[in-house]
């Protein structure tokens, strides 16, 4: 009986990097098109992958098996408008092919599941998609002792042509300060995240509220808010004092993000 297993994603995100930065043309935003048809098919990875893209209505993207074989076709629905959204769903698909593609035939992927962090596969495929298009070595080279604010991640976006999202969580994966990203909506959070270094927050899961003195409610209830880091006092840790910076979803999806330094 075949035992069936998943690989590690940054492990994976980075033996790609690698065949990339060696044998690709090393140049970023990483084109992941390239990266597959080139040093990636060449590298003796076991099964074929290739990339579709097409009109669909139940997902954005989606990663199938064809069956009695080890050809994998990656989906990509062309109804997304959003360049980087779409960018980082092609990542995330390549995700599930490094890492899950022992556990089934089949991932299909909507906007709720590549923004449920409480799934396990679906988290770790975004993981490998942020350290994929991010690389560490990069990012520390070019970012070194930037602030931690709204405006900081958008110039990471526009740099490795990603979203805000998938910058703050490449960016707190590797920050040593005492930071935190939350995203909301509603007031309520969706997910969240935080650097070692970072201390407990009274508000941090899927479903709590945001702080009543925090300045993230207090901007969701005028509409709108800065870009531009302001303190927030202990509104999200009794003993640490904090700043915050927002920034609001332009596509109509109601998300609100929250950078927070201790």
């Amino acid at each position: 009986m075949t035992i069936r297993t998943k690989a590690l994603p940054t492990k994976e995100a980075i033996r790609l990097t690698n065949l990339w930065q060696k044998y690709g043309p090393n140049t970023y935003p990483l084109d992941i098109a390239e990266l597959i048809d080139g040093a990636f098919r060449d590298s003796g990875f076991d099964g074929q992958l290739t990339t579709k893209r097409g009109r669909f209505d139940s997902f954005e993207g989606c990663l199938v098996r064809t069956k009695d074989s080890q050809h994998w076709t990656i989906l990509l629905n062309d109804r997304v408008e959003n360049k980087r959204r779409q960018r980082f769903t092609h990542a995330h698909e390549l995700g599930h092919f490094m890492c899950h593609r022992g556990l089934r035939d089949r991932f299909e992927d909507s906007d709720a599941s590549l923004n449920d962090f409480r799934d396990d596969i679906e988290t770790e495929a975004n993981l490998f998609a942020s350290w994929l298009l991010m690389p560490a070595n990069i990012i520390r080279y070019e970012f070194s002792g930037a602030r931690w604010d709204a405006s900081t991640l958008c110039q990471i976006g526009s740099r490795f042509e990603c979203s805000l999202q998938a910058s703050a969580l490449r960016l707190v994966s590797l920050s040593s300060k005492p930071v935190a990203f939350v995203v909301s909506r509603d007031g309520m959070i969706l997910w969240a995240c935080k650097s070692a270094s970072a201390p407990y927050m009274a508000s941090y899961c899927f479903g709590d509220e945001l702080p009543e003195t925090s300045l993230a409610l207090a901007a969701h209830r005028a509409g709108g808010g800065s870009l531009e880091a302001e303190d927030a006092g202990d509104a999200w840790n009794n003993f640490s004092h904090a700043k915050e910076s927002q920034y609001f979803d332009t596509s109509g999806r109601g998300y609100q993000y929250t950078c927070i330094e201790f």
